[in-house]
């Protein structure tokens, strides 16, 4: 006689409904692996963050129960070490956390170049640079020269000049070379320190090879120098016009 093709859908069906609690576990940790690298891949999840690790350690850990009844010794050490591996993920970032502190003008200049690094990547960003004091008549920037160093203005005050006439003035929290620092070419206005004043400062070229290996910050800097320039194109072309309108008053 012959026997009855059993078709894949009544296979599982038959899997399905005769599915124990181990089975479900297995599922669970199936589950929990495919979500957590789609969300990775999708943005949703940061590698760096708590909830991709515990989603792989919890994973990882269903699935090593449920070999606890058909036992594989390949599968249970690829699981074991993939949680073993989650750990150290957790561990690493509760470190990170935990033991590296920024301190005031650390994490100003954090807020104003490269807002929401990670600790860990703003360390590395910081490390690139220096702080420095400047005293009035400082140029951070010469027009028609090529800008030697990238600089936020901690603490103090600057003016910006165009062909020596001033068109506008910088605050705390002003970044100097951020048009210029990625590209090398040359200033279209000049930059000086008009009070004594509180910089950190990062030679160009060094910037330039530094985010060229650190995507990460390099994109974190663009967007935040992007937000500066269009406050400062803002400002001198506001204070443009009062000066045409002075102009044309006093005429």
């Amino acid at each position: 006689m012959t026997e009855p093709v059993t078709s894949s859908s009544e296979i599982f069906s038959a899997w399905l409904f005769n599915i124990g609690a181990l089975d479900g576990l297995g599922v669970l940790g199936v589950i929990g692996y495919v979500s957590a690298y789609f969300l990775l891949q999708i943005g949703f999840l940061k590698g760096d963050d708590y909830t991709f690790s515990l989603v792989n350690l919890v994973a990882s850990a269903c699935i090593l129960a449920s070999l606890s009844r058909d036992f594989n010794a390949y599968s249970a050490t690829v699981e074991l070490a993939w949680s073993s591996i989650s750990i150290i993920g957790l561990t690493r970032i509760f470190l990170v956390h935990r033991l590296i502190r920024l301190n005031e003008q650390e994490a100003m200049v954090i807020r104003i170049a490269a807002p929401g690094l990670k600790k860990d990547r703003a360390r590395k960003l910081l490390r690139t640079g220096r702080f420095e004091s400047a005293e009035p008549g400082r140029a951070l920037a010469e027009e028609g020269k090529a800008v030697e160093h990238f600089a936020i203005l901690l603490a103090g005050h600057g003016l910006i000049l165009k062909g020596g006439v001033e068109v506008a003035s910088l605050g705390a929290g002003s970044m100097v070379g951020e048009m210029t620092y990625a590209t090398g070419i040359p200033a279209t206005a000049t930059v000086i320190v008009d009070k004594p004043s509180r910089l950190f400062m990062i030679e160009a070229r060094s910037l330039r090879e530094f985010l060229a290996r650190h995507s990460d910050i390099a994109l974190a800097m663009e967007l935040s120098s992007a937000s500066d320039m269009r406050l400062k194109l803002t400002k001198t072309t506001q204070s443009l016009s009062e000066q045409r309108a002075g102009n044309g008053a006093a005429t």
